[in-house]
């Protein structure tokens, strides 16, 4: 079977740990078209290159991964016309990231009242973000252990496999929460 490399999606999320109680997360999606094309909805041709280019920043809370902002740039659309959607972004600032996040963003952000691009690249920067704050009390500092941190895992609870209500991880940090409360008052 003959295969030729059509489109390129990248996605990029890269999170960062800051001098406040903050985390902060930038996403970049951009989809590439490899050769010539037209816009058939506008009836234009296009050469061979970038046909959407969004970047989000989110500025979040820690350890309650609320959305305090919201940047959004759209360098590249295929009409101008896609700008517009770019302050319904601001619906997401005071949404925390936490179970049932995906349907918030789908309900506020999502179909004819968003963009299926900004959803699904705040969709993938909000699992990263978790994984930021996973990253950011697990650091070791110095050579020395992170302490256990006091944070909610039911951001979790449910999400794979191993983070299952019954599951291995969510019972080994049930037995290290009993431990460390038995040395406190022990």
């Amino acid at each position: 079977m003959k295969k030729e490399l059509i489109h390129t999606r990248t996605i990029k999320v890269n999170c960062y740990e800051t001098d406040e109680d903050r985390l902060v997360v930038e996403g970049d999606l951009l989809d590439e078209r490899l050769f010539p094309y037209l816009i058939h909805a506008l009836n234009e041709r296009h050469n061979a290159g970038p046909m959407h280019h969004f970047t989000l920043t989110m500025e979040l809370s820690i350890p309650g991964m609320k959305i305090l902002s919201l940047k959004t740039q759209m360098p590249v659309t295929p009409d101008a016309g896609c700008r517009e959607i770019s302050e319904a972004m601001q619906l997401l600032v005071g949404h925390c990231i936490r179970p049932g996040f995906t349907n918030e963003v789908r309900g506020l952000i999502g179909k004819e009242a968003g963009c299926l691009h900004l959803t699904q690249l705040i969709l993938a920067m909000s699992s990263a973000a978790v994984q930021g704050l996973w990253s950011l009390f697990s650091r070791e500092r110095g050579g020395k252990r992170p302490p256990f941190p006091g944070i909610d895992t039911s951001i979790l609870l449910n999400s794979c496999y191993m983070w299952r209500e019954n599951g291995p991880f969510v019972e080994k940090i049930r037995q290290r929460r009993i431990a460390l409360q038995e040395q406190q008052h022990g």
